[in-house]
Order: C-alpha cells, then structure tokens, then sequence
C-alpha cells in the first residue's frame, strides 16, 4: 500500500529577549517589561535570558529547541553596538558574532537572527524630545553613557545630542569610559549659559557601577541637576524592539509532500527531529490516502 504524505514544515520561531546581566534589577525589570510588551504584541515563544547570571542564554535557547523551536530572533537589551552586542552575547546563544544567521543545536540546523542595539533612532529622539518639552532659560541637557572604544556609541550619543540641539536645547554627552569626560561635558554647558541640568541616562539600567562612578563625578562638579530614568524605561524602547522581531516568519505552512510505503515511513522517521516527526506522523494518518 502507498500513501501520499504530506509533512507540515512550518518554522516555529521563538523570541529571546537577552539581557546583559540577571544581577541588575533595573535590567531584570525591563526584561520583563519587554517580553510582557511582546506578548501583548502577539509574539509567541517569549523567553528572557541573560548573558551574565540566571538563565543563561544557551540553555534557555537549548530549552526552546527542545520544545520544537527552529527559528530564533534574539533581541539583546542594549542602547548602542560594542563587544557586548557584536561578540560576547552573541556567543551566548551560539553565535560566532552578531552577523550570524544560523547554528547547530543538536546537529540539527537552526535559523537565527540577532537584532541590532538601539542606536541612533529618530523614534526614539522624537521620544525624547515628547518627554523634555520647551526648554526653560539656563536649562540644559547631559546625555551619559557608559562609554565604549567601539565607535557607534560615540555616533549614538552625538546623534541625540544634536537632535536635542536642534530642537533648542543645551546638550552635550559624555561617557564614564572612551568619551567626552563628564567634567568637560558640564563645563561646556556651563559655558553656553547653563545653571541646572538635565541628566538622561543614555543606559538600559542605571544601577551598577559606571552609573555610580557617572554620578560621583557630576556631584563633583556641583551642577544642579535632576536625573530622569534611562532612556530604555521609555515606551518607544519597548515599541522599537518589537519592530525587530522580522514579520513573516511563520507565514503560510510549508508542506513536504511525498509518496512512501509503511516501510519508509518506519525508516524515514528517525532522520526527523521530535517536531517535526510528530507532525509527518499526524499528517500522514489525518490525510494519507491510498493511491
């Protein structure tokens, strides 16, 4: 007897929200937020997972993959691109860097994609911007980041500092490391007429210890200022990391059809991971027909 069997190759995708490190509560926090934001979304498979601490991104994407997942888009929870996001959590879900679009998991193929950081976004100054209002006479505004030798964190705060300029404000950015020096930052404020100022965070979290060492130093210069949450609690944050998520991904099933015999069914089955073994089955006995 043969049948015509038709296999449901479908992709299942999952999404991993990555976070740098699970001991910051500020970023366990907006992990949650995020993958809370996703779902509402209606994205399916949302995981959280972390570069340092618990879960580990690698078996929590060891995990999903066993729970039939064959397509990955990894979101890492970042302002700009540096070491963390182009190699170090990369490697964590077994990605040689962050151009990698596919692994082995098991000795079976899986397809991934790893997003991009924030970086400089126009939705996310327009933002910005919605948050500060007009400015007030002698405010102005200090962008702060953690700073990086790679050259895209320099190129992101410059880009909303202009942005903010542009609009009439007095900005300036500096970094805690490979930057503008927070003293210099404040001096040039104070020099364009600042006496109070603004500091936004440009941080996923600021609870660890550049965002300490940040602090000290503007206390040091005794500029009023006024601290806001990062940049990342904003709600575009949220909304422009659910736009990274590739659409389509599922799409319509992909269905296999071929011609076997009970026997080669019985020989075929073992070359199938679990998934998709199941689904060969269940089609088979729903639509098999004699031919």
């Amino acid at each position: 007897m043969t049948y015509l069997v038709v296999i449901d190759v479908t992709m299942k995708t999952g999404v991993i929200v990555l976070g740098l490190d699970s001991r910051s509560p500020g970023i366990r926090l907006l992990a949650e937020e995020c993958a809370e934001h996703l779902k509402e979304k209606g994205r399916k498979g949302v995981r959280i997972a972390y570069l340092r601490g618990e879960p580990y991104a690698e078996d929590v994407m060891r995990a999903m993959h066993s729970d039939g997942t064959d397509t990955f888009s990894i979101l890492p929870l970042s302002i700009s691109e540096g070491k963390n996001t182009v190699w170090l959590m990369p490697a964590s879900v077994l990605l040689p860097d962050n151009f990698g679009s596919w692994t082995m998991i098991d000795g079976k193929d899986v397809a991934t994609r790893f997003a991009t950081a924030l970086g400089p976004d126009p939705r996310m100054l327009d933002a910005l911007l919605e948050e500060l209002g007009q400015p007030e006479p002698g405010e102005g505004v200090l962008l702060v980041s953690r700073g990086s030798p790679h050259s895209s964190t320099a190129k992101t705060a410059e880009f909303y500092a202009e942005g903010l300029r542009n609009a009439g404000w007095k900005a300036e950015w500096c970094a805690d490391r490979y930057g503008t020096p927070v003293e210099d930052a404040v001096g040039s404020l104070r020099s364009q007429g600042a006496d109070k100022t603004i500091v936004i965070p440009l941080y996923v979290a600021f609870d660890g210890p550049s965002s300490e060492r940040i602090r000290k130093r503007i206390a040091s210069t005794e500029m009023d200022v006024r601290f806001e949450k990062p940049v990342a609690s904003l709600q575009a944050f949220k909304e422009i990391l659910d736009s990274k998520v590739p659409e389509g991904w599922r799409g319509r099933p992909s269905l296999l059809r071929i011609r076997c015999c009970e026997s080669d069914i019985r020989t075929r089955r073992p070359r199938l991971n679990d998934s998709l073994a199941n689904r060969y089955i269940i089609a088979r006995h729903r639509i098999g027909e004699r031919l």
